[in-house]
């Protein structure tokens, strides 16, 4: 049996290759798209792009929860989780998500260097507004960058999307999908700059849905702004939802790669297929650890087990890279030639890790019954029995 220290490793090991394997390193044979989601709202499901960006192995991602906090709060924040130069955000990030992201804080540096590689290093953007618009776009360089003029916020009034036939064909494979029959609750009102695109509209409202354009620069990244506040009803990502829009974080996906000039998806079915499988994959691998941490607590031998996943790790990279390069079929066969194996494991796994429990409950058994036995003979021998009590002919007071 192996010590605890070199199990702990295999552990750590295997969990590694699962991140690699599931969202392999930045700058292989086929480039992944890093992303930086900033907002009050920055984790899936209440975030559309979250969504995506943990289900698709295409996307890598860095969060910046900006809560409602005070300025001073999210100076600390910054510290922690926004990069420290212009420079560093170009070199981390590909593209950048904004949900009402109220930037109050951000200083004229941070301001100019946003500008710089919005206009000069091709990054792109999305945002959705409530109040952000007014205190943090409006006054600041953000609001020449927006292919907007104004946002006004409106609530719980239903909502459809009709897309424009007569544009790029970015989203217009969703409309045979039925997207245009999703109805949301929640919208703004946006007034569109001149120059900028109109790619949907709200219907019955007759209200641009999504616009987008390319600022001045050198070389300038696509910014796009949705009049719904990523509204759960039509996303379909929130806990609850009615789920009226399966395919809203394809569109996601379809968005930001016309953003960055990439190869739009091809098969939407297909990769929604093989997206699924390797969800299913992560989550499996993830409760095959946990048992395994588990049964290692107790001091099962978790070495063979170990190997195993960590062979399916490495086997695994070949499917991503086949998912990359849109050659679906080929990640599809290879993810369910894995389901057999998978389930072996896991089954070995959770007999491994009751039979580390057995004993655990035999010893906890032991000690409850034996501690019954004794109280029960205890009980019995003074109460019962009586034999340690002595007879008495009186036990009343007498006067002297």
């Amino acid at each position: 049996m192996m010590m605890g220290d070199e199990r702990r490793t295999i552990l750590c090991l295997s969990l590694i290759l699962l991140a690699a394997a599931l969202h392999p390193a930045h700058g292989q044979t086929t480039e992944r798209i890093s992303c930086f989601l900033i907002g009050d709202s920055v984790t899936a499901p209440w975030n559309p792009f979250a969504s995506l960006f943990v289900q698709d192995p295409l996307f890598t991602y860095g969060l910046y929860p900006l809560g409602h906090v005070s300025e001073d709060e999210k100076r600390k924040l910054d510290r922690v989780y926004y990069p420290r130069t212009g420079e560093m955000l170009a070199r981390a990030y590909d593209f950048m998500v904004f949900r009402d992201a109220r930037v109050t804080h951000f200083t004229p540096r941070q301001f100019s260097e946003l500008e710089h590689v919005f206009r000069e290093e091709k990054m792109g953007s999305v945002a959705v507004h409530s109040l952000s618009w007014d205190v943090a776009w409006l006054p600041t360089v953000l609001y020449d960058l927006s292919p907007i003029s104004d946002y006004q916020f409106r609530f719980s009034v239903p909502w459809g999307v009709r897309l424009r036939r007569e544009r790029e064909d970015v989203f217009l494979p969703f409309a045979d999908l039925g997207i245009e029959r999703a109805i949301g609750m929640e919208y703004g009102i946006m007034t569109v700059k001149q120059g900028a695109t109109v790619w949907g509209d709200m219907w019955p409202q007759d209200l641009p849905w999504l616009v987008s354009w390319e600022p001045d620069g050198g070389n300038p990244g696509t910014k796009w702004v949705f009049a719904d506040k990523f509204d759960s009803s039509w996303w379909g990502t929130a806990p609850g939802s009615r789920g009226s829009n399966p395919y809203a974080i394809d569109l996601a996906t379809n968005l930001i790669l016309h953003s960055l000039d990439r190869p739009l998806v091809t098969d939407v079915l297909a990769r929604r297929e093989a997206r699924d499988l390797f969800s299913a994959l992560r989550s499996r691998k993830i409760l095959i650890l946990s048992m395994l941490s588990w049964a290692e607590s107790f001091g099962a031998n978790i070495f063979p087990l170990s190997e195993r996943l960590s062979q399916i790790e490495e086997e695994s990279v070949d499917a991503v890279e086949d998912y990359l390069e849109q050659d679906y079929g080929s990640a599809i066969s290879f993810l369910e030639s894995l389901g057999p194996t998978v389930y072996d494991i896991s089954e070995q796994a959770r007999r491994l890790k009751d039979q580390a429990l057995f004993w655990v409950y035999v010893s906890e058994w032991l000690a409850l019954t034996s501690g019954a036995m004794l109280s029960g003979f205890a009980l019995w021998t003074l109460m019962i029995k009586r034999r340690m009590y002595r007879a008495v002919g009186e036990t009343r007071l007498r006067r002297a």
